[in-house]
């Protein structure tokens, strides 16, 4: 019943026809039946005849069935090429009720009505819509219809043009005839009801992009044709054009509909025969345009077959350069080249095969030599001996074709400054003439790298110098905690043994040694730029006059030793005690230099500096400085020595008894930079050497005018001054009666505890994690009657809070393993807001503000500290308002 086509051996026109025949042999077995009861005296005829429909009627009954089962396989088949079909495949009845579907269909309109679906789904466009209206029309009027709706599948109804889809929907009415013998007036109203639409829905999303594609191309390929810098055109065999592009058009001045169907000969001069039809054909034409102009261009036309007919070709190339034109391009090249080859800033060098220069640029001839020209020199005699031989290989790995082009690194001997390059050496081919030889000679770029080396030096050097820095820093570290045991524990033995006692002097000794051993750690930390200083301002002049007696002693009788001072010179900021071993140091080597026999001159001077210095891997602002020029008359330092001097541990007496350890010039260059200063070096072989060291300017000591006032005189129990101090002691000094010369004054004074103030029985927590020095300071804060609970750590420090909080005073070593000084004190001083804090460090305090963030609530004390520094420093904080 699905099928449309009218063969007369389809099941359900037999089963039709089986059930007609049917019927009118009931009928007439019913007529019969009617008649034997209504004339009985036929019964032998009428008897018969019910006998013979009936046999009938059963033999139309079983043929019924038959056709019957045949139907059903029919519907059934009929339905399974609907479900296997790849196409939407879906059947309503008149009412919008699906009757049949595939799977395709269930998939897409997941039961919804194929119109409803539709326009849920339809994209936005009125050409869309309208082909939407059509066919709900055709489901109105029960007509046939065939459209192509594009669809937005997804939730979300925003149109993006990559979300839609194109389906082919193709709708038919299809209905079930009734027999001929049922038709009557109002049959239309029976077929009308039993009407079944047939929905058909193909998805040609791929084709109509490849159609959007195609015609994109075609019209980028139009594009294309039409804007080409040369005339393009096209003619059947008899020269009618059919079609000319955009640069045609403008050429000849006309519009394109006015070529178009023209005759070519049309378009050219008298003179100007038409190309000759062949398959390919070049030659000169002369075109005339609209304003009668004749142009002259070289055409290129081949012949093509289309459609059974020969057609042409051509391409027109029309401004062809005059020879005026041709000279002034080559000459532009020509100054272009040269441009390029003497302006450029790399060296190029065109050689031959042995080394003899053809031609050379200014930077390489300004490189290489003095003289303005070095054409017909040869490059060897400009390199180093030992980098020819390295040179002539690599010219013969390029002249051979091993390598395309190889780089050497060269240095040259025949100037007074040593200079290196790297070269880029490659063969001299002949790409665009027609040169027989592949290659007679080399083409070098030259890059001078010297500036690149020395960069390279520095930053070598500056790498080492932070290196050894921090390795001087870290051994500083523990040797103070072994410095400050040693004096500790002397101290703690001088308070036993007097004067008088066999053991004073060798404690004493032992007391001088630690001192000295303290002095090489604050210059290992200078020399890491992490020592303690105390700068302040200083007159140069009045320094100088304290350093020249002591000058004298290290440099000897037989060196003459000369100061010239320059006039207001101003102030510098520097730790007196730190500049002064700069200065001897450099007087020192100065010493060696001149072999113990010379004059050695120190003057001073002010000088500005107006532009940043770069010193090292440092930047020198601009300002005033104060100079001091250490010159000497010795053996100068050689060139290749010049830039190594400052480097730790370099030395030129190697294998001398009594020779320096290299570390002198390195302790120099750290204290000047950490006063914000440079220094300058200027020597010649056999004439001397001059240190230059600048220092910033200060015009006032506003510092000594302040401390003036501060100055307290300390006297002896019988009433005789015996030191000033600058700091003013806040508590009484009692000065020990067995004052030694030389001895360390901190030593000598022994600051009571026994007056008013805080109650010696203060509890301190004391943190160290060296052994001997968390000894020693215990012992020696607990015989002055404070009760001191030690820690080894951090951590155990820590611990010890959580017990017990009742502490008047935290003194703890900055650097620990684990958990460090300034972490800890953070943490307590937020469990303990009035405990007092006393932080100890070989470093600067600087330094350990910037560890404690800035954190200003803390007192500090060097390491490495005596017995009295300790004590007096315990007892100041603690009397602290």
């Amino acid at each position: 019943m699905l099928c449309s086509s009218k063969i007369n051996n389809r099941p359900d026109k037999l089963l039709q026809s089986s059930l007609i025949k049917l019927a009118f042999s009931l009928v007439a077995l019913t007529v019969s039946i009617i008649l034997f009861f209504l004339y009985p005296q036929y019964y032998i005829y009428l008897i018969s005849s019910t006998v013979i429909i009936t046999c009938w009627s059963l033999l139309l009954t079983i043929k019924t069935l038959s056709a019957g089962e045949a139907a059903i396989s029919y519907g059934g088949f009929a339905n399974e090429i609907i479900r296997n079909d790849f196409k939407i495949k879906c059947i309503e009845n008149n009412s919008g009720e699906t009757i049949i579907q595939n799977d395709a269909a269930k998939e897409l309109l997941k039961g919804q009505k194929v119109l409803n679906f539709l326009e849920q789904h339809l994209a936005e466009g009125n050409l869309n819509k309208a082909s939407f209206y059509r066919l709900q029309n055709a489901c109105k009027n029960l007509s046939s219809e065939k459209d192509i709706v594009a669809l937005i599948l997804r939730d979300n109804k925003e149109q993006k043009f990559n979300d839609i889809e194109w389906y082919e929907i193709s709708l038919k009415p299809i209905y079930l005839k009734k027999p001929n013998i049922f038709d009557g007036p109002f049959s239309i109203k029976r077929i009308k009801k039993e009407t079944y639409l047939y929905w058909s829905l193909n998805n040609i999303t791929a084709q109509k992009n490849m159609e959007n594609i195609f015609k994109e191309e075609c019209s980028s390929l139009h594009d294309f044709l039409d804007y080409l810098p040369v005339g393009l055109y096209t003619t059947d065999k008899d020269y009618r054009i059919d079609y000319v592009n955009k640069q045609m058009t403008d050429f000849l001045g006309f519009e394109p509909d006015s070529i178009s169907g023209k005759f070519l000969g049309d378009f050219l001069a008298s003179n100007s025969p038409l190309p000759i039809k062949s398959d390919f054909w070049q030659g000169n034409l002369y075109f005339v345009d609209k304003e009668n102009n004749v142009s002259e261009a070289v055409v290129f036309q081949t012949s093509y077959r289309e459609n059974q007919q020969i057609k042409n070709r051509g391409v027109v190339v029309n401004q062809l350069p005059t020879p005026a034109d041709l000279k002034k391009q080559i000459e532009q090249s020509q100054d272009q080249i040269n441009w390029l080859f003497n302006n450029s800033p790399v060296g190029i060098i065109f050689c031959d095969v042995y080394g003899k220069i053809i031609r050379a640029n200014s930077t390489a001839t300004a490189f290489l030599s003095k003289t303005p020209d070095i054409t017909e020199s040869n490059i060897f005699n400009f390199i180093n001996e030992e980098d020819r031989t390295s040179l002539k290989k690599s010219f013969e790995q390029v002249h051979n074709g091993k390598v395309e082009t190889i780089a050497q690194e060269i240095h040259l001997g025949n100037i007074n400054r040593p200079s290196s390059a790297t070269l880029y050496i490659g063969s001299m081919k002949h790409l665009h003439s027609s040169h027989k030889n592949p290659g007679n000679g080399f083409v070098i770029y030259l890059i001078d790298v010297t500036k690149q080396k020395n960069l390279e030096i520095q930053f070598a050097q500056a790498q080492k110098m932070q290196a050894v820095g921090q390795l001087a820093g870290g051994v500083a570290h523990d040797f103070n905690n072994l410095l400050t045991a040693m004096i500790g524990f002397t101290d703690l033995l001088l308070q036993r043994h007097g004067v008088g006692d066999p053991s004073f002097a060798d404690l004493i000794q032992i007391k001088q040694n630690a001192n000295r051993a303290a002095g090489l750690v604050r210059q290992l930390l200078a020399f890491s730029r992490k020592q303690p200083l105390q700068p302040k301002l200083i007159d140069i002049t009045e320094n100088f006059a304290e350093l020249n007696h002591m000058l004298k002693r290290i440099l000897g009788e037989q060196i003459n030793l000369k100061f010239h001072h320059g006039s207001d010179l101003g102030y510098v900021r520097v730790d007196p005690v730190q500049f002064s071993q700069v200065i001897i140091n450099l007087a020192v080597n100065a010493k060696d230099a001149m072999n113990g026999n010379g004059t050695l001159t120190i003057s001073t001077r002010t000088d500005i500096l107006a532009e940043p210095f770069q010193f090292g891997d440092d930047i020198i602002k601009p300002g005033e400085f104060v100079v001091i020029d250490v010159k000497d008359n010795g053996c100068g330092i050689p060139p290749e020595n010049i830039g190594r001097i400052f480097d730790p541990f370099f030395s030129t007496k190697e294998n001398i008894v009594g020779s320096g350890t290299g570390l002198g010039l390195a302790m120099v260059y750290g204290i000047v930079r950490q006063t914000e200063g440079f220094i300058k070096v200027n020597s010649k072989v056999g004439s001397g050497t001059t240190f230059s060291i600048h220092l910033p300017r200060f015009e006032n000591n506003d510092e000594e005018v302040k401390n003036i006032d501060d100055k307290e005189v300390i006297t002896g129990k019988d009433g005789s001054p015996i030191l000033e101090v600058r700091e003013k002691i806040n508590t009484p000094l009692n000065i020990n009666q067995k004052i030694i010369v030389g001895l360390n004054v901190s030593n000598a004074i022994d600051r009571s505890h026994a007056t008013a103030g805080k109650d010696n029985t203060a509890r301190i927590l004391f943190v160290e994690d060296e052994d001997s020095v968390r000894t020693f300071a215990s012992r020696a804060l607990k015989k002055k009657g404070y009760d001191v609970i030690s820690c080894n750590s951090a951590e155990n420090a820590l611990e010890q809070i959580e017990k017990d909080q009742n502490f008047d005073m935290l003194l703890t070593d900055m650097v620990m393993p684990g958990m460090s000084g300034a972490e800890l004190t953070k943490i307590i001083k937020n469990k303990i807001p009035s405990i007092k804090v006393i932080l100890a460090s070989g470093y600067s305090e600087e330094i350990v503000r910037q560890e404690l963030d800035n954190f200003a609530d803390f007192d500090f004390i060097t390491k490495p500290y005596s017995l009295g520094d300790l004590t007096a420093k315990v007892f100041d904080v603690l009397n602290k308002k």
